[in-house]
């Protein structure tokens, strides 16, 4: 690791972590102690290097992208075909069979193969932004996909949850006998992802790549689950494949519903990690030594990206051009950091103000705001008016 720029010299505050002796005694009150410490240092080193590598990132991030986007690709593109041929192959299963089980794993493999459609869709329109027609780009886009995706999930769960609670209602009733051609099928289905699986999860750094791992992951769970249940239930006791079923529906049901919730946050505009927004403040501070102070700092999320707005004070007789130049150049720095879709940057001379204020209302209609307790004793008063205009 080279040697990076260090102007606040930050480096001697990093501490060196030794490895914990083995004792004989098998727990200790001190052992509490010294794992809060290493991990307190820990974090601190983390932080440190990852204040020092800041201006980094973005070249880093460019040498990692040609150096293994051609294998995120493969990923990628081996993930879509091994989910288009499990669906065929888990549907296959599921008509031969009539298992319940199975037919929840073929709702599954196809939504996710819906899934793959849907992202790389989404993945082609975000990279063409269209300024003309979207200024700021189309890269929510794919946080509506997700979203998109999350709701025909929850749909497709609530109905294998209803076709399972009818099967038990009906009882046990003549079924097909499971044939070991589409119970082999099914298990060479579940060996491709698992090979797909460790090729993902050795990219799982990459947000494409990431994906798939956790998509593979749960594809194994659920797959294995709904042959072992279908299987038993085959064989041994009837209703196991329709709750079987049931049991991956109601998986799919809250895995999505969870996913969902979590991008919707994104779209609102969730604040982002503290770690990050201390990042963004020691990029400002040491960016320019006529910056005398960061007065804001905020970090928020439009969607998977970040967008980050800096309010710093320089010197009032700062002439325009340089104070220009300046902000300039930090906004250029602060997109470099990962993850930064945007960064506005706002010069001011003084910082004893209200921010709050550069954002009021121009016209604030005023007017008392009526609760429904004042509404409530307003009626009753009205009430209690006699009507002939005697006093009470």
């Amino acid at each position: 690791m080279t040697l990076l720029e260090d102007p606040l010299s930050l480096n001697q505050y990093k501490t060196t972590i030794s490895e914990p002796k083995k004792k004989w005694v098998p727990y200790s009150f001190n052992d509490d102690k010294e794992k809060l410490l290493s991990g307190f240092y820990k974090e601190q080193n983390e932080m440190i290097e990852g204040f020092l590598g800041a201006g980094e990132e973005e070249r880093l991030k460019a040498e990692d992208e040609a150096e293994n986007g051609g294998k995120v690709k493969l990923a990628v593109r081996a993930s879509f075909t091994v989910n288009f041929f499990l669906f065929v192959i888990q549907l296959y299963a599921a008509v031969s069979t009539g298992s319940l089980a199975l037919f929840a794993t073929a709702a599954d493999a196809f939504m996710d193969l819906v899934s793959s459609i849907v992202m790389l869709v989404t993945a082609r329109m975000s990279s063409r932004p269209k300024p003309h027609k979207y200024p700021v780009g189309r890269r929510r886009v794919e946080t509506m996909g997700v979203i998109m995706f999350c709701a025909l999930m929850t749909i497709v769960a609530v109905e294998l949850i209803i076709e399972s609670a009818k099967a038990l209602a009906a009882g046990e009733g003549e079924s097909k006998q499971l044939d070991i051609v589409p119970l082999v099928c099914v298990g060479v289905a579940i060996f491709s992802k698992f090979v797909m699986f460790l090729y993902c999860y050795s990219l799982r750094r990459y947000p494409a790549a990431h994906v798939f791992y956790i998509d593979h992951r749960n594809d194994l769970a659920v797959n294995g689950f709904g042959l072992i249940m279908s299987i038993v239930g085959d064989r041994f006791v009837w209703y196991l494949d329709p709750v079987g079923a049931c049991c991956i529906a109601l998986l799919i049901l809250f895995s999505w519903a969870s996913t969902a919730f979590e991008n919707m946050w994104l779209l609102v505009g969730k604040c982002a990690p503290r770690e990050f927004v201390n990042k963004c403040i020691y990029v400002t501070l040491t960016h320019d030594q006529r910056i005398q102070k960061v007065d804001t700092c905020r970090a928020y999320h439009s969607g998977q990206q970040l967008y980050v707005e800096v309010d710093i004070v320089m010197d009032p007789e700062t002439k325009l051009r340089e104070s220009h130049d300046v902000s300039q150049e930090l906004q250029r720095k602060l997109e470099g950091l990962a993850d930064v879709e945007r960064a506005f940057v706002h010069v001011d001379y003084d910082y004893m103000h209200d921010v709050n204020e550069e954002h009021r209302p121009l016209y604030d209609i005023g007017g008392t705001k009526h609760s429904i307790r004042e509404l409530v004793k307003r009626l009753w008063s009205k009430k209690k008016e006699p009507t002939d205009g005697t006093a009470v």
